[in-house]
């Protein structure tokens, strides 16, 4: 697909946007040997609730695949209490559900006096479909449309063909809601989708059921792939971080530096203009990120950006760091 770059500010040459610096802390630390988030505290997705911050992030325990949704809460953003004494206020379906291994990456709302979350419902073949549920109060969900998933695979021979996972929604100001998606096909690696709903049931691909952001290579970014995306719509405009993955090992794995967060910004969600400079990069060794930085969830505070993001300095092992980004 044709890649169209931002224009870097001309008193800020080789910056992004939006600089993030990293607190260099660990917010939420993965949980103890046996609990439902002892491998992986991961995918935040972070709401101002009255006077606190809550936060629903991915947990997966001792054997790294079986995955439920926990909820942090916090006075001021920074630090963090688990909610529920430690226990998924989501947690994976019976035999045969949908979601019978992990329910994961939630992305949550608040409208129309509800909570409303989609995620990636993991069945036992992980052919990952995406999922719905909703709440009164934050802590309590039910599954809607009998739980069975609200957006699946796409047609035969489309990017999303196989698999579809990694939801981020917004919600415009008529009402429509947005969903953002990763999608594999018959392509092995991720791309991107756009599609939109009324009710949050019934989803409609737009761009024609093709991506909207897929990996663009250049010499600055040898960009392999793009994935777990987080989208924020600030006066029509709709600001995009998304994980990009640019230097991979044999193994797969990341190599050093490999991981990175990067910005794009678009009109109307389809057409996205990205920037040639990386917005994070994974850490040096021994950091907790020296491993990945991925999966953001970026929200406004007064004349600040603050981005969670997910951590690892091992492969596996997973946490919620931070950084801020003033906003001139």
């Amino acid at each position: 697909m044709a890649v169209t770059v931002l224009p870097l500010q001309a008193s800020r040459p080789l910056q992004p946007t939006f600089p993030f610096k990293k607190t260099d802390q660990v917010l939420l630390p993965r949980g103890s040997a046996g609990s439902f988030d002892s491998t992986h505290a991961k995918y935040p997705c972070v709401l101002k609730v009255g006077a606190e911050w809550w936060m629903w992030y991915n947990g997966r325990s001792n054997d790294s695949f079986t995955g439920a949704v926990g909820l942090a809460t916090s006075p001021d953003g920074r630090n963090w209490t688990k909610a529920n004494d430690g226990k998924p206020v989501l947690d994976h379906g019976g035999p045969g559900t949908a979601d019978e291994t992990k329910v994961d990456h939630p992305a949550v709302l608040f409208f129309d006096d509800q909570f409303h979350m989609w995620y990636t419902a993991g069945p036992r073949n992980s052919a990952y479909q995406i999922c719905y549920a909703t709440s009164d109060d934050g802590r309590q969900w039910q599954r809607q449309n009998a739980g069975r998933p609200v957006l699946g695979p796409g047609a035969a021979g489309q990017f999303d063909a196989g698999v579809v996972l990694h939801p981020a929604v917004v919600r415009d100001e008529s009402g429509l809601l947005h969903i953002w998606y990763n999608g594999v096909g018959p392509q092995p690696d991720f791309h991107v989708g756009h599609a939109t709903s009324r009710d949050g049931i019934t989803w409609r691909r737009e761009n024609g059921g093709d991506p909207v952001l897929s990996a663009a290579p250049s010499p600055s970014r040898p960009e392999v792939y793009v994935y777990n995306v987080n989208v924020l719509l600030e006066a029509g405009i709709y600001r995009m971080w998304y994980s990009s993955a640019q230097k991979l090992l044999p193994s797969g794995q990341y190599a050093p530096g490999g991981s990175a967060i990067v910005y794009a910004e678009s009109e109307d969600g389809t057409r996205w203009k990205r920037e040639p400079v990386n917005t994070l990069v994974s850490g040096k060794a021994g950091s907790d990120d020296a491993y990945a930085c991925f999966a953001p969830h970026v929200v406004r505070r007064d004349q600040e950006l603050w981005m969670y993001y997910s951590m690892g300095s091992v492969y596996q092992r997973y946490q919620v760091g931070l950084a801020i980004s003033p906003v001139e």
